[in-house]
């Protein structure tokens, strides 16, 4: 009896075994193919590194709901620094799913392929496929699953570290294009957006590098091309000038995939909130490989309206700025401006201030908004450079010295209590009878004013008593978007 039971016991634990064996088999793993080439290859050492890039962002305000990135996928010693601009805008979201969408680089083959089921593996451990989304996805024209695309393709598995970092029991839907035409992109851009559905929880991934092995000038100036082609969300006007290599990004498939997808889903701006080139980090600007992070989002119109402006466009602002001053010194008119982001088209109220070795050099704006942002920009710059009463019109000579600021303000509100005035976040405008004065918030924080010496000044801007606003004035206050072309440009 005794030797039945041990018999018994041992065919149990066999069958345990067995089974167990079986179900590793079973077990899809794509193992990680680039790990310790473009990323390291231990546990300690790729936490450390992606923390160290994580920790160099500043913390990040992007309002309204993100739907996609757009992230680059070199190795982590060039664009890894890029890449955590948009991870960290996602670090606090609620995201269980990721879908995520790279060219492929290695192999050749028409349409698309999505991993249906099973593991994806790095260092930092195995992430689980999302096999309802990839099935919803799959089953479409030239979509289907193509097992060689995903072998050895990087441009997927370098952004899995970073999600395995900032996220928690999510899963992914990994998609790698191979040569597809507009149907195609738009096949799986909307196969995605139908297979999220009105699901908040799903983030899509573009993974893109911009261009290639140019010095380093003409690298900026092409990608400054490809940018503001993104910024657009003009899926189609993009895939078209890809193909007439008026463009170039690697994954320029993924990225029309993603746009159309994410228009699909509501989104209606994008945000660049870094781009650099290798040579910014190598040294060697003779053959430069350029990157980008972008966020795509929804964002509420009356949200929009006042949300912070990207880094394109301020760039754009500023550049409108400095040029519509040389132009108007070389031929008395004012520059034409061809402009197609809406938001800079939007009535916006703006001061243009010019300063000369850090002095002011004039400064002049629409407290309202009359104009569209750009062109009271354009406007605003000749009259702070030639008309402001208090200076002597710009010369040439003295472009090279001149450092220009934007303001863009936010609508004006009616103050009743003093005591909602906040020194360093809000302008200042005082109405007295035909008398009007206005102050930026920056005066106030650079003169140290508190706030009763700031409603002081602003009632000796209006040309009335330093006491007006105690008989009878009217108050108002406004915030304002403040950059410079140094900020901007040490930005960069």
């Amino acid at each position: 009896m005794a030797r039945i039971k041990i018999l018994l016991i041992g065919f149990f634990l066999l069958t345990l075994i067995s089974a167990h064996s079986q179900e590793e088999e079973m077990k899809e793993v794509r193992k990680a193919a680039v790990a310790g080439i473009f990323y390291p290859n231990t546990v300690q050492s790729l936490k450390e590194q992606i923390k160290r890039y994580l920790n160099m962002v500043k913390p990040l305000k992007i309002e309204g709901r993100i739907i996609a990135l757009i992230s680059p996928h070199a190795g982590y010693q060039f664009s890894g620094r890029v890449a955590a601009y948009g991870f960290k805008a996602i670090q606090a979201r609620a995201i269980s799913t990721v879908v995520i969408i790279g060219p492929s680089h290695y192999v050749y083959f028409q349409g698309s392929s999505v991993y249906p089921r099973g593991y994806y593996q790095t260092p930092l451990g195995e992430v689980e496929i999302d096999e309802k989304i990839a099935e919803k996805i799959i089953n479409h024209s030239n979509i289907h699953f193509y097992p060689p695309a995903h072998q050895r393709e990087h441009s997927v598995e370098v952004q899995i570290p970073f999600l395995q970092t900032i996220l928690e029991n999510f899963k992914i839907v990994p998609i790698v294009m191979g040569e597809c035409s507009y149907q195609d992109c738009m096949d799986l851009g909307k196969a995605i957006a139908k297979a999220i559905g009105e699901r908040k929880d799903v983030l899509i991934i573009a993974s893109t590098d911009l261009s290639h092995f140019y010095t380093a000038e003409k690298a900026k100036g092409l990608d400054e091309i490809t940018l503001k082609e993104i910024q657009k969300l003009n899926p189609e006007e993009l895939y078209k000038k890809v193909k007439q290599e008026e463009c170039e990004l690697c994954g320029a498939m993924p990225v029309v995939a993603t746009l159309i997808a994410s228009k699909e889903l509501g989104a209606n701006k994008i945000n660049l909130l870094k781009y650099l080139h290798s040579g910014e980090v190598s040294g060697d600007n003779s053959r430069v490989v350029g990157y980008a992070s972008l966020v795509i989002s929804q964002v509420d119109e009356e949200e929009s309206e006042s949300q912070d402006l990207s880094f394109s466009e301020k760039k754009r602002l500023l550049e409108v700025a400095r040029n519509s001053i040389g132009v108007y010194l070389r031929k008395r008119e004012r520059m034409e401006i061809k402009e197609a982001n809406p938001r800079l088209l939007k009535k916006r109220g703006v001061f243009v201030t010019l300063k000369k070795n850090g002095n002011l050099r004039g400064c002049i704006g629409y407290i309202q908004p009359v104009k569209p942002l750009i062109e009271a920009v354009r406007d605003m710059a000749i009259e702070a450079a030639f008309n402001d009463p208090r200076f002597s019109p710009l010369q040439e000579k003295e472009m090279k010295e001149i450092e220009i600021e934007i303001s863009v303000l936010s609508p004006l509100r009616r103050v009743e209590d003093i005591k909602e005035i906040k020194v360093g976040r809000d302008g200042l405008l005082i109405r007295k009878g035909f008398s009007s004065g206005l102050l930026l918030p920056q005066v106030a924080t650079e003169y140290n004013w508190d706030r009763e010496e700031f409603l002081m000044h602003t009632c000796y801007k209006a040309g009335l008593s330093p006491d007006a606003w105690r008989e009878g004035a009217e108050i108002y206050t406004f915030t304002a978007e403040v950059f410079t072309e140094g900020e901007i440009e040490k930005d960069r």
